[in-house]
């Protein structure tokens, strides 16, 4: 599967993000594990990266936006905290008109203190639309270089849908449609009882 989807990615990074959807521990480790031997980049699995040399990559999640008294306060603080490594999750509330704006304004911030925002990322609504949207803007405020990440339920198909449809889209985060195998849950498995008769007993 994990092949499967980065051959439909062309050459952009594919992320495994399927840890909290994974069929038990066990699985979520494996399955980092196996889909990066697939073709995946990195993981969202810290453990799995610790265990087996995987580059582990991700970004903050709603719950970290939900819990400032402001999207651009979460912003700014996340920032803070990762200057270098500032990939902002922006569909929280609005992605057009407050998300992306509002990482802009913590772009700008970082850029004047002598750093370089990563990029954002887009959970949720028509992908490919967004992300077109996302490009114009990020590349009118001069950050033509960052990066465009999305996840949401995605496969091979959703990808190969977004790339037809002329998303702007640098990386993806594939997460429970890779570790649960959604195309193929079921193994079939066959058992067939026989006796035969011998010496009067069912054998």
């Amino acid at each position: 599967k994990a092949a499967k989807v980065c051959y439909a990615a062309k050459g952009d990074a594919v992320m495994e993000f399927g840890l909290r959807r994974a069929q038990g521990p066990d699985a979520g480790i494996y399955g980092s594990r196996a889909s990066v031997i697939g073709g995946c980049g990195s993981t969202s699995n810290v453990l799995a990266g610790q265990l087996f040399d995987i580059p582990v990559a991700g970004t903050h999640a709603h719950s970290w936006v939900m819990n400032f008294p402001s999207e651009y306060e979460a912003f700014r603080a996340y920032a803070e905290t990762y200057p270098d490594n500032a990939l902002l999750l922006v569909d929280t509330y609005d992605t057009l008109a407050s998300g992306i704006p509002n990482a802009i304004k913590v772009f700008e911030r970082l850029r004047a203190s002598g750093h370089k925002p990563v990029g954002i990322r887009l959970d949720s609504g028509d992908l490919a639309y967004l992300s077109r949207k996302a490009r114009k803007m990020l590349d009118k405020a001069g950050f033509t270089d960052a990066k465009i990440v999305v996840s949401n339920s995605l496969d091979e198909y959703l990808i190969t849908e977004l790339q037809n449809q002329g998303a702007c889209i640098d990386s993806y985060g594939v997460g429970e449609r890779l570790i649960t195998s959604k195309s193929n849950p079921v193994f079939d498995g066959v058992y067939k009882l026989a006796a035969i008769v011998e010496n009067g007993e069912i054998v």
